[in-house]
């Protein structure tokens, strides 16, 4: 396969995948403000802690200590210059598609193609604001349908797997940037609507109802880490999707004659972290710091993607296991000297 076309699969769906995120916990935010009514103390801002840390925030918005709802749900849905919101995630990916038109299906770039016409209109902002669930489901399912069609309409071959590692590795960092935005909706408080913000942190990631069936309606901050961080078996986890992205680098190494002994820099660290989750107990993670943890998931997810955009997106030479043997003599050779 070209790594043109590898790429292009690779970004499609992590974009799809991102927009979903974005759709959801902007939904979920929505719906936790109307619940919350005319709240003034501190914990009634459900909107502005959307956008991260200071230096993440956009520049034109940091200046301002209090950005309103409306500037923030701008920023999250419409700005053509967050390349993160909805409506940007949705043009890249529809842009993306189309340089592999010949590689998917008609049904996904039809459909694809249709979701992105639908926000194109001049007042889609207005409408969004008029039916806020009926936008953000109609792009929600819009996307999850196109995810429906990719499994349904591709053979499970190299694009397959090329879109399936797009897809988890972007779930895998949004679940993880999603729990560390509604972090403080976890913190235990004086407030009767404990329970309330503690579902929305599990909807703002497709995780309440599954939740609900795993641990019997006991809402608790602990379970709903251990849930979204670790559970096994739900594909919403953060464990779940680097363990499915690793099944489909080590597919897309096995296509391209790649053995387990000279496995890449992005197999090897895929499988590390996959690892580190697996055998991960929440109360150590809770005890080290939850902020600091899912940092850390973050960086090296983006480092897993630099890697795999090096070893499989741009035709560079793959450090296999004779050069990483070489490497480590060098490396021993330098520590003798300065013994």
């Amino acid at each position: 396969m070209l790594c043109r076309v590898a790429e292009d699969l690779f970004w499609t769906s992590r974009y799809v995948e991102r927009a979903i995120a974005v759709s959801r916990l902007s939904e979920v935010t929505w719906h936790l403000e109307l619940d919350a009514g005319d709240v003034e103390d501190e914990h009634g801002d459900f909107w502005a802690p959307l956008l991260g840390p200071a230096d993440e925030a956009p520049t034109r918005l940091r200046g301002d200590e209090h950005p309103s709802p409306d500037e923030v749900r701008h920023y999250l849905i419409f700005d053509g210059q967050n390349p993160s919101s909805l409506v940007s995630c949705v043009r890249q990916a529809r842009s993306a598609a189309r340089g592999v038109r010949e590689s998917i299906s008609s049904e996904m770039w039809e459909h694809l193609n249709t979701l992105y016409l639908s926000l194109v209109d001049p007042d889609l902002a207005a409408q969004a604001e008029d039916n806020p669930h009926g936008f953000y489901k109609r792009i929600r399912e819009g996307a999850q349908f196109f995810q429906g069609l990719t499994d349904s309409t591709l053979a499970h071959d190299e694009v397959w797997h090329f879109t399936g590692l797009g897809k988890y590795l972007e779930r895998a960092d949004n679940v993880a940037r999603v729990l560390s935005l509604q972090a403080h909706l976890l913190l235990t408080g004086e407030h009767g609507d404990d329970l309330v913000r503690w579902l929305a942190v599990l909807r703002s990631c497709g995780s309440a109802e599954a939740y609900a069936r795993y641990y019997s309606l006991r809402v608790e901050p602990a379970r709903v880490v251990e849930f979204l961080l670790l559970n096994p078996i739900f594909p919403q986890s953060v464990r779940f999707s680097l363990g499915a992205a690793w099944e489909a680098l080590r597919a897309i190494g096995a296509s391209q004659g790649i053995s387990h002994d000279s496995a890449t820099r992005a197999s090897r660290a895929l499988g590390m972290l996959s690892a580190q989750l697996e055998h991960a107990a929440v109360d150590e993670v809770l005890e080290d710091g939850l902020q600091p943890y899912l940092t850390s998931i973050r960086n090296q997810i983006a480092e897993i993607s630099e890697h795999v955009t090096r070893g499989y997106l741009r035709d560079e030479p793959r450090p296999g296991r004779l050069v990483a043997v070489a490497r480590a003599a060098m490396i021993m050779a330098a520590q003798q000297q300065q013994q």
